[in-house]
């Protein structure tokens, strides 16, 4: 329960933290999915990073509090349901072109539309194998070592998804 509280506050943490750190390229890409009228894009994009940044920290108190398993798994699943959704109704209209929002400079795909649908699924998992007995040394000697392999995970194909995106430029340019 451990790693998995970490593992979302660290996915949610930093795609908050993504966001924030450039609102003026996040509000575009938010206007170019066209789901949202011009006079609420504004809140829209601080909304979101505000609603991920949020679940960041009720997943932190996840392995703790058997109510913010609940909580967490709720807000995640309508979120990660909610970018699939906005996903797959530009994929309907033919709009493969914009960047997901995700922070690697991917553009649109069904792939994304599964990742957070699969992403939905297992923000459910605490809530599923509730424990009401808080964490022990045992469960931080194994869920410490599984949260730092998943962040590096995490990081590695965020530069993966980067050096695509710019190998994809490239050879477009030729």
């Amino acid at each position: 329960m451990l790693a998995i509280g970490g593992g979302f506050a660290l996915l949610l943490g930093v795609a908050a933290w993504g966001k924030v750190r450039d609102m003026g390229a996040f509000t575009a890409v938010v206007e170019d999915y066209k789901l949202v009228p011009a006079s609420l894009l504004g809140p829209a994009a601080y909304a979101v990073p505000a609603l991920e940044g949020a679940l960041a920290v009720v997943w932190l108190a996840v392995p703790w509090r058997d109510e913010a398993a609940w909580l967490a798994g709720i807000g995640t699943a309508v979120l990660m349901s909610g970018y699939g959704s906005a996903i797959a109704a530009n994929l309907v209209r033919g709009r493969t072109w914009i960047d997901c929002g995700c922070g690697g400079g991917e553009q649109l795909s069904w792939a994304l539309v599964a990742r957070n649908g699969i992403l939905a699924l297992l923000a459910f998992a605490p809530a599923a194998i509730l424990d009401s007995t808080p964490p022990d040394w045992a469960d931080a000697a194994v869920s410490v070592p599984v949260l730092a392999v998943a962040a590096l995970l995490y990081f590695a194909t965020g530069a993966l998804l980067d050096n695509n995106a710019a190998m994809r430029i490239w050879r477009e340019a030729d």
